[in-house]
């Protein structure tokens, strides 16, 4: 989770490796100073993270939150009436830029157990599938929460398009925040094999299945 805004009635969830801290960071200064806005780690100068916490002081709402917590939180009703939305990301790009990170950054792989190598990456096959934090368990099979799915590679196009009615008109996405994991380049789509393709692509199938995306 990134943002709830009760003024514009929207809940922002936060994807892995789909510019959301740049969403994040951007939006924030578009929503009312009683929005909920989780904090970001590191933190960044131009984010204001707030209402975060419950009245002991204790972390309520926090990054990369489930909706079906955000839900149970909020209250069912008052979820169900909110415009709801996150962004999706080709599976292998998203793969490529999530491993990139790791391989990068050393506040992300700080215990060093994370591979390094894009190889061993797509053999222990711990990728980015987030699934699990824009659906819930209806009847033993995951159910979208959320009304809006942006596709990354559209995102300049569609995040005005979609913030414009809810009372944030031109929009604009401005930030680039942790494009530096990505500077050293490590692996590029064009060699990624045909194998571990499949291998993505099988790990992301539940995604596709549900989300009706294709690529």
């Amino acid at each position: 989770m990134a943002i709830i805004s009760f003024r514009h009635n929207f809940i922002f969830f936060k994807t892995t490796k789909t510019a959301g801290t740049s969403i994040e960071v951007d939006l924030s200064r578009h929503v009312e100073d009683s929005a909920i806005v989780t904090p970001i780690t590191p933190p960044l100068q131009n984010h204001q993270p707030r209402n975060y916490l419950d009245t002991d002081g204790q972390l309520r709402f926090y990054n990369h939150m489930p909706a079906s917590k955000i839900c149970h939180l909020i209250g069912r009703h008052r979820f169900d009436n909110m415009f709801k939305f996150c962004v999706e990301r080709e599976p292998v790009a998203k793969c490529i830029s999530h491993f990139h990170m790791y391989a990068n950054s050393d506040l992300h792989n700080q215990n060093g157990k994370f591979p390094t190598s894009w190889d061993e990456y797509c053999e222990i096959g711990r990728f980015p599938i987030d699934l699990a934090r824009y659906t819930e368990q209806r009847n033993g099979r995951p159910e979208l929460m959320v009304n809006r799915i942006i596709r990354y590679e559209h995102l300049a196009e569609e995040l005005p398009t979609v913030l414009a009615p809810l009372g944030i008109p031109d929009f604009a996405l401005i930030s680039r925040a942790k494009s530096e994991y990505s500077r050293q380049v490590r692996i590029t789509p064009e060699k990624v094999t045909s194998r571990q393709r499949d291998i993505i692509y099988e790990a992301f199938s539940e995604t596709l299945s549900v989300t009706k995306m294709s690529w």
